[in-house]
């Protein structure tokens, strides 16, 4: 009898217990299926551009391990592949995305290739996002606080020296920013409703005198020609390649305009021609440190416009 009970009560365990879970295994089930319309395949842009292989998001949209603040040529796009609903979190895998713009193509998405460890080295850089999430409601408010939505703007988020580029690209104003069809569609690429352009309009050519009789441009700032002197550059680090751009083993020239004021320093410094992969920044954070002896005007130090190339190449 001991053995037909102790039999009896192992049927009971192996019938009913799968009964008792069925109901939580689908409804994560339910959950992911219906997050797949919209999420699955798609690309998005994280609102805030964090770096990293994975990230774990809090309840307020903030990454509370894993990652840090990157730049958005290299860490804002994602591809979302899997999302799966357990243990009350929302775990993504997603394949990272970098912006590149080489020659006239305008800014364009290629994958981003993981560091060179192994014979592979085109592998495909993954982010693994894993979000606390309860049901399908929790979920959806979450993402829409980690990813930009149809309401929001990227513009937004850039750096100052990239929204003049990035807006005038989005608009169809600038040929060199011009944005790829593919990135238009990703919720996020859109202009919001007023933003201010950069003080110096991008497309003005500053390395050379302008058609004007005049040498001066807004704000009593010169340009170069008809008796104003050219600043030179005294002291020049030279900028580091990006991980991203090393990696895919990507490279090229860019162009920033910026201020030589009267003594000799740069200011605001926008990107006019860029090159994407994270070097434009590295550029910026090299072109920042830069000293110059200042352009004159009948002899005294005067603030010009100017534009400077940087060459990013692989030895």
């Amino acid at each position: 009898m001991r053995r037909n009970a102790r039999s009896a009560i192992r049927l009971l365990v192996a019938v009913f217990l799968p009964v008792f879970l069925s109901p939580v295994v689908a409804h994560a089930n339910d959950v992911a299926d219906h997050l797949d319309a919209p999420y699955r395949g798609k690309i998005f842009v994280q609102r805030t551009f964090y770096s990293g292989p994975r990230l774990q998001y809090d309840s307020a949209g903030t990454v509370a391990s894993g990652g840090s603040v990157g730049d958005w040529t290299t860490d804002a796009f994602v591809q979302l592949n899997d999302i799966h609903l357990s243990d009350h979190k929302l775990e993504i895998r997603a394949t990272r995305l970098m912006v590149i713009c080489a020659g006239r193509n305008g800014f364009q998405l290629a994958a981003t290739t993981s560091p060179k460890k192994h014979k592979d080295s085109k592998k495909a850089a993954i982010a693994e996002i894993e979000v606390p999430a309860t049901s399908e409601e929790s979920a959806r408010a979450l993402l829409s606080k980690i990813f930009l939505g149809a309401q929001d703007s990227i513009v937004d988020y850039v750096p100052e020296f990239w929204k003049a580029c990035v807006e005038e690209g989005l608009s169809g104003k600038n040929a060199n920013c011009r944005f790829s069809a593919e990135m238009l569609t990703v919720p996020g690429m859109t202009i919001p409703g007023a933003h201010s352009s950069s003080p110096i309009d991008p497309q003005l050519p500053v390395n050379s005198p302008g058609s004007a009789a005049t040498t001066t441009v807004s704000g009593g700032l010169f340009r170069v020609g008809h008796g104003v002197k050219p600043p030179k550059v005294i002291y020049q680090p030279e900028p580091s390649f990006s991980d991203a751009a090393r990696n895919a083993r990507y490279e090229g020239t860019l162009t920033m305009g910026l201020i030589v004021d009267k003594d000799g320093l740069p200011k605001k410094i926008h990107v006019m021609h860029p090159l994407g992969a994270g070097l434009d920044a590295k550029a910026v954070q090299a072109v920042e440190t830069w000293r110059f002896a200042p352009a004159t005007k009948d002899g005294r130090p005067v603030p010009v416009v100017i534009a400077v190339e940087v060459y990013f190449h692989l030895y």
